[in-house]
């Protein structure tokens, strides 16, 4: 039987879509959303200046998403919370609980520089993963030996050869930051967090197939960039880095979040690390893409030409353009294109661009209509960048 195709879910219970993206893109067993809000079908804010009204909220679209496809609450494996106020996380969290049941997911929360909408205090990103054609049931991991997770989630969730591990930082076993002022300490004990993680579920950090790094100070990445080295050695994952304006736990000047992947049968194809021709070397310890069988995903993409120099200084359309295009290099070298794009997330210096941004999406998807998510980055790896873009695909060519 020929794996499922990627399938774009539309629903008219949820609000126009702002720019070109769908709800959510259904690719096999899993369920890739949109970035969810507080905003009924008629794109009014629901609960203005109450995070929990709009939290709320944000879980009933997020539900529709799911029924939509057959799916629940306690199929969501990932659950990741962005904040006006990051420190509003306890407020949330009797929310939280109510709509996962007795489920947990891998989560990550974080404070960021602003939202698309004026007075958005929240919003919510998912992946939900349900085995219709046989495959394994979820399998929920709490690691012991780390600190107790300060809300509803659990370390690890492992689906089938997929595991999403949950954003760690540097924090001891009593829930508490360590080395504070020490960023080289910092992170260094986050890759042990992750290396507990990994092991927990037989996995190392070649199996590793995505990060996404925040940073509440960006000029702290050669610092995580070198126990990345490290910890990963010859391995390369794909990657985003950006800043945020907050980070949930006190002291904290990271959190690195990933999705690994490790196929249990023999015969499926291993993770593959995709170098791209036409794209500037590596700025840490990364590759432009992995291939993890029916998925590709793409680290994130800047307006840079392949000798690393900043191309449309100040001009956003200028640098749409290059950075979409790195993205249809990269996408090509992995055997894919927009058309195969399940999930994208724009992070921009200032969101009141994203309508130019839109316009420059448009003409490179045509009629494919991604799940997306868009915010303010509090700033972005490399001086003059306006945008970061990355991107998980899903083409399907195995058979069973």
């Amino acid at each position: 039987m020929t794996a499922t195709q990627r399938r774009e879910v539309r629903l008219k219970e949820l609000m126009r879509p702002i720019s070109h993206y769908t709800d959510a893109v259904l690719c096999g067993d899993f369920l890739y959303m949109s970035g969810a809000a507080a905003f009924d079908k008629d794109g009014n804010l629901v609960g203005a200046g109450d995070v929990v009204r709009q939290c709320e909220q944000t879980c009933e679209n997020i539900d529709r998403m799911l029924s939509a496809v057959d799916m629940s609450p306690r199929d969501v494996v990932y659950f990741k919370v962005f904040m006006q106020e990051v420190y509003d996380g306890p407020k949330i969290n009797p929310v939280r609980q109510a709509f996962h049941g007795a489920s947990k997911p891998g989560s990550t929360r974080v404070g960021v520089g602003h939202f698309v909408h004026p007075g958005m205090l929240i919003e919510v990103e998912c992946v939900a993963y349900k085995p219709f054609s046989g495959g394994p049931a979820r399998r929920e991991i709490r690691c012991e030996n780390l600190f107790q997770p300060p809300s509803h989630y659990i370390d690890v969730v492992e689906c089938g050869d997929f595991a999403f591990i949950s954003g760690t930082g540097p924090i001891g076993p009593n829930g508490k930051s360590m080395h504070f002022g020490d960023v080289a300490r910092q992170a260094h004990l986050t890759m042990e967090n992750m290396q507990v993680m990994l092991d927990a579920v037989g996995m190392g950090f070649e199996d590793v197939a995505k990060v996404v790094c925040y940073l509440e100070n960006i000029h702290d990445r050669p610092h995580i960039n070198a126990a990345r080295r490290r910890f990963f050695g010859k391995s390369r994952p794909a990657s985003t880095l950006f800043g945020v304006r907050r980070l949930a736990i006190p002291g904290m000047n990271h959190e690195i979040e990933a999705i690994a992947y490790k196929p249990r049968d023999p015969g499926k194809p291993r993770r593959k690390e995709i170098k791209a021709e036409g794209i500037h070397a590596p700025i840490s310890h990364y590759t432009d893409a992995v291939k993890c069988g029916d998925f590709l995903f793409v680290s994130g993409q800047a307006p840079f030409n392949k000798d690393l120099k900043l191309v449309g200084a100040g001009d956003i359309i200028k640098q749409a353009v290059r950075t979409h295009e790195n993205l249809k290099r990269i996408m090509k070298a992995g055997g894919m294109g927009f058309g195969d794009i399940a999930k994208v997330t724009v992070y921009m210096e200032n969101c009141e661009e994203h309508p130019a941004v839109n316009k420059v999406r448009r003409k490179y998807f045509g009629h494919s209509r991604p799940a997306s998510t868009l915010f303010g980055a509090n700033a972005l790896a490399l001086p003059g960048m306006k945008l970061e873009i990355d991107a998980i695909c899903y083409k399907p060519v195995s058979t069973m």
